[in-house]
């Protein structure tokens, strides 16, 4: 029962370029992510919070608002979104579901797309 609560079950593997994103109340587990430009990515955020959190009920988002993108993950859950980055620069990705949102700097990081 205790390994249940600690282990969290592997993801099933996805085609094409799959970044993976874990967030809970701490933040995000990867702070910089690169890309290339021209190249379909696809981000599948998982959140690690429940359902009880009383700040977002255990929701996650990754968002990236020059590049109109936006996935929420559902408490213990993923989801994901693919999109193919046109113009490489860098970008803000940020939670605002929960967490303080885009004030909280564990809750945000940077896309990098390269040439």
């Amino acid at each position: 029962m205790l390994v249940k609560a600690f282990v969290r079950p592997p993801l099933p593997e996805l085609a094409g370029h799959v970044i993976d994103v874990a967030a809970d109340m701490g933040g995000f587990d990867r702070k910089e992510i690169r890309v290339k430009a021209g190249e379909p990515v696809t981000i599948r955020l998982r959140s690690l919070d429940n359902q009880y959190h009383t700040d977002g009920g255990g929701q996650h988002q990754w968002a990236v608002d020059e590049l109109n993108v936006s996935v929420i993950a559902p408490p213990l859950g993923s989801n994901t979104i693919t999109f193919t980055p046109t113009e490489p620069g860098e970008y803000q990705f940020y939670c605002d579901i929960c967490c303080g949102g885009r004030a909280n700097p564990n809750m945000q990081g940077t896309l990098i797309v390269e040439a």
